[in-house]
């Protein structure tokens, strides 16, 4: 017996980001084209849908991104009618279905309180924004994809991809996911930290900007959490308060990911040894390099370089 399509609802809120929106709809029409290479049914119907309107019996909703890219513009389009209209329909879809969403979609997600105790991810930089939105949402800034029940969220724009990916693999299969990935010739990924600018995530806030510049001056030197809260001019514990605000970031994931970023950025413009790359971050030798970057989901050195 064939089995149903499962019923996807791809919503297209106003503003949407166009690239996220048309992500969306190519992976899905290149899955079901996988499918019937495979000499299986079409996986997926697709109706798109624009807010507050939601189908009843939809298995799936995708949103993609909005478009909005700093906090000023996410407060602006919460005061919409579209914003208003986008949360109507998320909060009118049936309970069994699972919801997707990318980048800044996430503000909607959580205005409709499906964030709530639920373990989240967001475009890195407006991460600190959305868990001071949210703060019930268990945010996992630096992963890409994040499942958690009937809610998968995921990081930047181009990070739809991933989660189309993501939404593939768990309803048709991994067969038909990879030979996506390889007829969009997209590379598996696993985390945004690698993209992540620590200079930006703190621009804000002068104290901080302090602590990233002292960091950058000492990168190849060990810099405990009491040297940074002095050069930023504040306790311990107001240090790694006040980090937590702005970035979202403990100080321990704050160093780490200045001093990948760096090594990455060496990889990519030198031809240093990796043992060198990592004495010049601070690190005793590559193998502690490596297994901070595997930690971070940073990859290997060598697939940065050009």
């Amino acid at each position: 017996m064939t089995p149903s399509p499962v019923h996807v609802t791809l919503l297209r809120p106003e503003p949407h980001q166009r690239s996220s929106f048309a992500i969306a709809e190519e992976t899905l029409d290149t899955a079901n084209r996988v499918a019937r290479m495979q000499g299986r049914a079409t996986v997926f119907a697709v109706e798109v849908a624009v807010p507050p309107a939601m189908p009843v019996d939809t298995d799936l909703v995708v949103l993609p991104g909005l478009g909005l890219a700093t906090e000023g513009e996410v407060s602006r389009s919460m005061d919409t009618q579209g914003f208003t209209d986008l949360v109507r329909a998320l909060e009118a879809a049936p309970e069994q279905a699972v919801i997707a969403g990318a980048c800044s979609a996430c503000f909607a997600l959580g205005a409709a309180g499906l964030l709530d105790g639920r373990e989240v991810t967001t475009t890195w930089w407006l991460a600190p924004a959305l868990a001071k939105r949210v703060p019930r949402a268990k945010l996992r800034q630096g992963d890409l994809v994040v499942e958690d029940g009937r809610l998968i969220t995921a990081g930047a724009a181009f990070g739809q991809i991933d989660l189309m990916l993501h939404l593939i693999e768990r309803f048709a299969s991994f067969g038909i996911a990879e030979d996506c990935r390889r007829f969009l010739m997209a590379d598996q990924r696993s985390s945004q930290l690698p993209y992540v600018s620590v200079a930006t995530l703190v621009a804000g806030d002068p104290a901080l900007q302090r602590a990233e510049l002292f960091l950058r001056q000492q990168i190849g030197t060990p810099v405990t959490v009491a040297e940074l809260a002095a050069a930023a001019g504040l306790g311990q514990r107001s240090f790694a308060r006040r980090l937590q605000k702005v970035a979202a970031m403990t100080p321990s994931t704050f160093v780490q990911t200045l001093r990948m970023s760096t090594a990455i950025r060496l990889a990519r413009t030198t031809t240093l040894s990796q043992e060198e790359i990592a004495h010049r971050v601070g690190y005793s030798d590559a193998t502690a390099l490596r297994r901070v970057m595997r930690k971070l989901g940073g990859g290997s050195l060598d697939q940065h370089r050009r």
